[in-house]
Order: structure tokens, then sequence, then C-alpha cells
């Protein structure tokens, strides 16, 4: 199984302003600062779903205020702060891709930074900093690094790791630099906060915003999903243009409620999308 990855254009002061101070303040049980939020940037204002993210961040917030002090950080916060920031601007899918996959390689490591530098002595969860598992926030590419990655990835060394890791996804990371680089951010990965459906993309499981998903890698998802199933059809004597699947690429309206989950979720997932279904 591959994983749904996510890259998140994000600056660390919009980290602390977004998630982490607003954590501090839930979990006292004050949800002010989100609802100001909400309301100074227009979430979901552009496709008249402001209710929706709105609700959608007070959920996750108060999910992310239940995290215990042992629970790993990258499977938690990391997630979570993700999801948060899918809410207030575009972030872009992968069909893999993993830059944890990278991280073994020093050269790749060092246009990354570590949460430890990020947060200090903030919370005491322990961090990874890469992705291990489904579910999980990873790598985090900052602002002066975005550029340097974005720069020398275009050849050399560089150029041939990314390419050993995204493969044809390789465009839409670099996409997802430029868009970080022209507006001053950094780049968080993650995985499993879209999980697109690429036989019938309209029943994609979102759990953050779907209208604010750019949805070039869906598509390279969908494209490649067709071609494998229309080798697996002819090498079975069959005629692929016969074949009663569903491909068209839809950018759906986010719901007027949270999506329901998929089934036997537990722990965070559980917490934040309810119980077994």
């Amino acid at each position: 199984m591959g994983f749904d990855v996510s890259w998140h254009p994000i600056s660390q002061k919009e980290m602390f302003r977004w998630y982490f101070d607003r954590l501090e303040e839930v979990q006292t049980g004050d949800h002010s600062g989100l609802v100001a939020l909400a309301k100074e940037y227009r979430l979901g204002g552009d496709h008249g779903n402001e209710k929706f993210c709105a609700d959608r961040y007070q959920e996750v917030m108060d999910t992310a205020a239940k995290v215990q002090p042992e629970e790993v950080f990258d499977k938690t916060h990391s997630y979570i702060l993700a999801a948060v920031q899918g809410l207030f601007r575009t972030y872009y899918y992968t069909r893999g891709g993993l830059y944890s996959n990278l991280m073994d390689q020093p050269a790749m490591a060092a246009y990354t930074l570590p949460f430890q530098k990020i947060l200090g002595k903030r919370l005491k969860n322990p961090i990874q900093n890469r992705i291990l598992d489904n579910y999980s926030g990873g790598v985090y590419i900052p602002e002066d690094q975005v550029p340097r990655l974005l720069a020398e990835g275009q050849s050399g060394s560089v150029r041939r790791a990314l390419e050993s890791t995204f493969g044809n996804t390789l465009p839409v990371f670099f996409k997802a630099l430029e868009h970080a680089r022209r507006e001053g951010l950094g780049l968080l990965e993650a995985t499993e906060i879209i999980e697109p459906n690429p036989l019938n993309v309209q029943e994609t499981v979102c759990r953050s915003y779907l209208n604010n998903c750019d949805f070039d890698g869906v598509a390279i998802y969908v494209e490649t999903c067709r071609k494998q199933l229309d080798e697996a059809i002819r090498a079975q004597g069959g005629a692929p243009a016969t074949a009663q699947v569903t491909r068209e690429v839809h950018q759906a309206e986010a719901p007027a409620a949270p999506e329901e989950p998929p089934k036997k979720r537990t722990g965070l997932l559980k917490k934040l999308f309810g119980g077994n279904k």
C-alpha cells in the first residue's frame, strides 16, 4: 500500500498563530482565538463554506487539546497542524513521494528543520521528524531552504534523489515548493490528510478542506491507475473501453458537514472523526 502524501505551505510564524498558540487557549476552554481567525481569513468563504471550515477548525483543535505528552508528535500535533493548514490555503497531493524516505541522506536532510528547533521546550511529545506510518506529519522544509531546494533540485544529485522518490509526481512537488517560495513559506509533509479514490474521485476522503487541494497530483494518480487498469484488462483479453469505471476528476464542493471517516479507525482518528461506524 502506498502513501497519500500532501504538501502544506506554511511559515513557522503561522504554525504558532494558527495552531500552537491556539492550542494553549483551547486547552483552557477558550475558543475566541479560533473564531477570530476564521473570520479574519474568511475560511471557506470562496465557496460559501464558512460554517463548515469554522466548525472543522474547532473540531480539530478540540482534538489537539486532548493529545497527551507521551503521544508521538508526528502522529498527533504535526498531523493535525497539516489539517489546519488546509483550512487556510492551498495544499498539494502526491501519491507516494515521501521526502521522509530521503532523510537517511545527509545532503537531503539538510534542507529540513527539526520541530525540536521550532518548538524548543514548548511540547514534551516525542518527535521523529519523518513519516514512518500512515496518518502522520513528516518533514518540514523551512522558509530559508525552500528556494535552495527548488533551485538545486533542477539538476545533479539532488534532482536524482527527488526523481527516485517522486517519479512522475515531481512536478507537483516543485509546484508546492514554488508556491512556498513565492509567498515566503515553508513546506510541511503529511500523509492521509486526503485519500483520493482513483476510480471515483467524488468519493475522496478529506480530513481538512477539499476545495483547497490542488488537484494536479490527484489527476496524475487517476491517470496512472487508468493506465494500469487498462493494461490489466487487456492482459485478461478484455476491452478497456467497455470497462465500467468512473474516470473523470471532479473538484467537489466541500460538504455541509464533516465527511464520515473510514471504518475501523482508532486512536487520533477515532477522537477526531468519531467512533467506528
